[in-house]
């Protein structure tokens, strides 16, 4: 472990190039990764309402109504106008209105009362809409456009908040005002590493997109703390830069080994979830 510690410390500038050469290639891959916003993808396949949706998917052709969009003050003919607009929308691939349930050709109090309030009440009309999965993942499809557009914008901003906090933390924590940047600049250098090789999954949960990120800042900080500490503490000892921090690696393996492996084995629990 020495040797391969003393190699490390002797060939910094081979190991800052190739980390930085898959920082690189892991900034493109990010933009490749899929993310999906579909939770009910994540329930178990024997799950009731995943057994309904796929007999559905089965038994009736056309995709499964994923919206309604309501529209007010509308006259029968208006109405029928605004379908047919409805079906031009890109993505839209299927509209139901009352026309497809009843004849609307008759005057409408001759229409079964529940099958109209269904689709037109009070100068109202209501519009089931099918989403294309291309365009919206299936669910709620109104629910996935909002979660898409504000999980990205939340992200950011907790992003921002939380490296703030970080950087006030690590400030205080720190005697010097540069190694604050250079933590920040390695664990910036791993969760690049670790968004852009999640091309090997195809896709990730939007819950994955939003909280990774934060999490592998939050549980790793501490070992980059660990190892300044402990390379404060040889530097006293040993005056020679590269000799104490090769002790200070060899030290500080034990602390960080087990406590990330405590970290590891914690996530890898999430795996028996059946959601």
């Amino acid at each position: 472990m020495r040797k391969f510690y003393e190699w490390i410390v002797e060939h910094t500038k081979t190991v800052l190039t190739a980390f930085l050469v898959l920082t690189v290639l892991s900034i493109f891959m990010k933009d490749l990764v899929a993310v999906d916003y579909d939770i009910n993808d994540y329930l178990p396949e024997d799950a009731p309402s995943t057994v309904a949706l796929d007999v559905m998917e089965e038994e009736f052709e056309g995709g499964i109504p994923n919206s309604r969009v309501m529209i007010n003050d509308l006259k029968i003919p208006q109405a029928l106008e605004y379908k047919e607009k409805l079906k031009q929308v890109d993505g839209v691939s299927e509209v139901t209105w009352l026309d497809d349930a009843a004849d609307i050709h008759v005057p409408l109090n001759t229409i079964d009362r529940d099958t109209l309030e269904t689709y037109y009440k009070d100068n109202a009309a209501l519009f089931t809409v099918t989403i294309d999965e291309d365009n919206a993942m299936t669910g709620s499809a109104v629910s996935t456009a909002v979660a898409t557009t504000s999980t990205v914008k939340e992200v950011m901003m907790i992003s921002a908040f939380a490296v703030l906090i970080v950087l006030i933390v690590l400030l205080i924590t720190t005697p010097s005002w540069i190694e604050p940047l250079i933590v920040l600049g390695g664990l910036g250098v791993a969760i690049a590493i670790n968004s852009g090789t999640n091309l090997i999954f195809g896709r990730i949960s939007f819950v994955t997109n939003a909280a990774g990120n934060i999490l592998q800042l939050a549980v790793s900080l501490d070992y980059s703390v660990f190892l300044i500490h402990r390379f404060e503490e040889c530097r006293l000892e040993n005056p020679d830069a590269k000799s104490a921090m090769v002790d200070a690696l060899m030290k500080s393996t034990t602390s960080i080994l087990s406590s990330g492996l405590t970290t590891v084995f914690g996530f890898l629990a999430l795996v028996l979830m059946q959601f």
